[in-house]
């Protein structure tokens, strides 16, 4: 049974505080009416919002989108997809929609239709209800009541859906005035009928929980135990079990249990966050895998050491977990847990006095938070307000409810544009920045003439002019990588941008007898080779990006690497002139395995976007810059887009062409 935890309460409740109109407030909830405390406690909890008046509506009609949405803040469903071409994916409620298709709770009127915006029926919130009721792996009856409307409902399940939910109490059928009992199938729900539905089923839900299974073997590092918090610390029980499915029944069933343990580790939670807790034999903290399959075979990305992921679920064998846009796999051994009543920090983003969006981030293993501007925040976030986003572009409030999507510009730009800026004004925003962090001891003494940056700018684009790759972008990644020039690895070896240092061994690193050496390996091997070459190595597309599309995926263990470099740009165009942000139109592949062609319908493959893996809601295909459009002899609008390909071996000047409903536009 899947349980309703304590978080979602305690996250639904400050919603319904910080998030919704107060229902002290509400002008319109009828004191005494027959549903007030199903319509208040539901708007308490967040899982019905008011209004800008203050109003809550009792008596509007319910659409399907919004029933949707109610179940998924009911339930703290995990994120899901869904194939239904009318749902706008900047839909607010497109995510909703997508939980509650995932979970198997609502379909759509057609296999790609799902009709958000029309009015739900009665007899449609019954089968969700009862859908409901399976989720939650509560017993499903087939007993029989009679009602006197009972050829009105559309489909023989929709009357069993009745069955059941008047079963749990969560309705009784609506007096028809002949001494029976009538239910409405095609009647359209109310707001409040939704509450009262839902406020039910809440109920029956909690009754529901069997006692729990009695413990029966003695502390011992093989058995499974159940852990509680107790005092805001987790504490295991003192017997365990011998198998696992029997501590995961006990844990379905014992509301107040909150993890299970294997011996002394914690290898799963009820809700809560996870974090990257890998340490190797010697003790060395490393980075933990994802990987796209529970078996461990497929690597999908890699995350530091004591970053935050999103948990989905675990079990004896693996923790599911999600790290920027990929949800994926992790081994027990590599991560570790917060139950969601001992969070006291986490992630989270800011739109600053000055509009710009911030990432503070928290590490939960050395307990320390940093933050790194990113670009220009949407208009959509308000100003010193806290959004989540476990990918960067998905922004969601306090409650968990996506509120806009934002694809920050320099991370999601192509490496294969050229910036507009000369290598003297590279220099001079080196200079400036120097100035800036210039001490008189320690990492930055005498930076301003000490720096390996200095006087680099003619090289960066000498480098952008050879092998197509951003000459912004370059010194940026050199400025986040090598600590403006100052680190041990850029004074002492020529090395910036860390190339062959790894998180377990920091000291190690590539020597370069110059620090062009390094510029050039970058631009050279791991740029215009490999990362943004579509045929390389480590091809996930050609700008900075985040763990599931673009260099972050495979360059950086740093989630936010790409953010970060993103956010040198920034400041770099800021005070020179913001002469590089928004200068191209944007777009992400949206399907797999994405041909680009030489023409519009064109008879040549140029290359091909090869990953199937697209990420929550297909968001992270590979990124393009859109140079124009034209439609074909297909009756397809085709964009022209910079060509990915090495320009060494690029035979259609540095242009390819895709169809265009393979595209999102992102800016």
């Amino acid at each position: 049974m899947k349980t309703i935890t304590r978080l979602a309460v305690i996250i639904l409740l400050i919603s319904g505080i910080f998030g919704f109109a107060s229902t002290s407030q509400a002008t319109d909830i009828v004191p005494g009416s027959a549903l007030e405390k199903e319509m208040k406690e539901m708007v308490e909890r967040g899982i019905l919002s008011g209004y800008k008046d203050g109003s809550y509506k009792p008596t509007a009609s319910v659409t399907r989108e919004q029933f949707a949405a109610f179940i998924n803040r009911a339930l703290n469903l995990p994120a899901g997809i869904h194939p239904f071409k009318d749902v706008p994916k900047n839909s607010s409620l497109s995510n909703e929609i997508g939980a509650a298709y995932s979970a198997g709770l609502m379909v759509g009127v057609t296999e790609s239709t799902f009709r958000p915006t029309a009015n739900i029926t009665r007899e449609q919130m019954a089968q969700t209800l009862k859908n409901v009721l399976a989720y939650q792996e509560m017993e499903l009856v087939e007993e029989r009541i009679e009602f006197s409307d009972a050829d009105n409902f559309v489909s023989s399940g929709g009357i069993r859906a009745v069955f059941n939910i008047v079963h749990y109490g969560i309705t009784e059928g609506i007096p028809d005035g002949k001494g029976g009992l009538k239910y409405g199938p095609k009647d359209i729900a109310s707001r409040e009928q939704a509450a009262a539905f839902i406020y039910r089923f809440l109920l029956a839900h909690e009754e529901a929980s069997a006692p729990p299974i009695l413990p029966d073997v003695p502390n011992d590092g093989s058995a499974y135990y159940l852990g509680y918090v107790d005092n805001g610390v987790l504490v295991k029980q003192q017997y365990g079990h011998k198998e696992y499915q029997l501590a995961a029944e006990s844990f379905k069933n014992v509301p107040t249990a909150q993890a299970i343990f294997k011996g002394d580790e914690i290898i799963r939670i009820k809700s809560g966050l996870a974090y990257g807790n890998r340490v190797s034999g010697s003790g060395v903290k490393e980075v933990t895998t994802i990987y796209y399959d529970s078996q461990f075979t497929k690597q999908a990305t890699y995350i530091e050491h004591g970053r935050e992921l999103r948990y989905i679920d675990a079990n004896a064998e693996f923790v599911k977990v999600q790290v920027g846009g990929t949800i994926g796999f992790a081994k027990h051994s590599e991560v570790d847990f917060v139950p969601s009543e001992l969070i006291t920090s986490r992630d989270y983003y800011l739109k600053n006095q000055w509009g710009t969006l911030e990432h503070h981030q928290y590490n939960y293993v050395t307990k320390t938070r940093a933050s790194h501007s990113i670009g220009p925040a949407p208009s959509e976030m308000a100003t010193g307000v806290k959004y989540y986003s476990k990918d960067g572009v998905h922004f969601a409030n306090e409650a968990g409810v996506t509120q806009f999507v934002h694809y920050p510009y320099f991370q999601y730009q192509s490496v294969r544009t050229k910036t507009n800026y000369t290598a003297a004004q590279l220099d001079q925003f080196v200079m400036n920045r120097l100035k800036g962090v210039t001490t008189s001891s320690g990492t930055y003494k005498d930076a301003v003439t000490r720096s390996k940056l200095i006087g680099k700018g003619k090289y960066f684009i000498e480098m952008q002019n050879k092998y197509n790759i951003n000459a912004l972008f370059m010194l940026a990644a050199a400025m986040h990588e090598s600590a403006y020039g100052m680190s041990a690895n850029a004074q002492t070896k020529n090395n910036l941008f860390g190339i062959r240092v790894f998180d377990g061994s920091p000291h190690e690193g590539t020597v370069y007898s110059q620090p062009e050496g390094s510029i050039d390996a970058f631009a050279r091997e791991y740029m215009n080779r490999n990362y943004a070459n579509p045929l390389g190595g480590y091809a996930n597309g050609a700008s900075p990006g985040n763990k599931t599309t673009g260099f972050n995926v495979s360059y950086a263990s740093d989630p936010t690497w790409g953010a970060k470099v993103a956010g040198h740009m920034f400041r770099a165009d800021l005070e020179l002139g913001k002469k590089d942000i928004g200068q191209h139109k944007l777009g992400i592949t949206n399907t797999a395995s994405t041909n680009v062609r030489n023409a519009p319908n064109g008879p040549t493959v140029l290359y091909q976007f090869k990953r199937s893996e697209l990420g929550v809601n297909n968001a992270f295909g590979y990124p393009v810059v859109i140079l124009g459009s034209q439609q074909a002899s297909d009756g397809y609008i085709w964009y022209q887009v910079i060509s990915d390909l090495n320009p060494d071996t690029d035979t259609n000047k540095g242009v390819g062409w895709i169809r265009s409903d393979l595209v999102d536009e992102i800016n």
